[in-house]
C-alpha cells in the first residue's frame, strides 16, 4: 500500500464548535486522507477533536463530516483521499436519539 501525499485542506466547523478551536471556524490542516486530517486536528485542537471523535478515533454518532458532498460515516470512508485546497465540512446534528 503506497502512502498518500499530504495536502493542505480546510476544515470548516460551525460557530457552535468554534469555542473548542480558539474561535476558528476554518482550520487549515495537512493530511492525505480524512483519517489523517482528524489525527492532525487532534494535535492542534484536541478539545474540538474530542467533540468530533470518540477516544478510539471514530466519528461520533451525532457528527456529520462531508467531503465533496459525501458523508463520511465509517472507518473505510476515513481513507477517503483529500485533494489540495479541498474543504471538509462538519455539521453536528441537533436531534435527540
Amino acid at each position: 500500500m503506497s502512502e498518500v501525499e499530504k495536502v493542505t485542506v480546510t476544515l470548516r466547523v460551525p460557530s457552535t464548535l468554534s469555542a473548542y478551536s480558539g474561535g476558528k471556524s476554518q482550520i487549515t490542516l495537512e493530511a492525505g486522507t480524512v483519517g489523517e486530517m482528524l489525527v492532525a486536528l487532534q494535535e492542534v485542537h484536541p478539545l474540538l477533536w474530542e467533540k468530533l471523535c470518540t477516544e478510539r478515533g471514530k466519528i461520533r454518532g451525532h457528527v456529520r463530516i462531508f467531503v465533496n458532498n459525501q458523508l463520511i460515516t465509517d472507518e473505510d470512508e476515513l481513507q477517503t483521499i483529500l485533494e489540495p485546497g479541498q474543504e471538509v465540512i462538519v455539521l453536528p446534528t441537533t436531534f435527540n436519539l
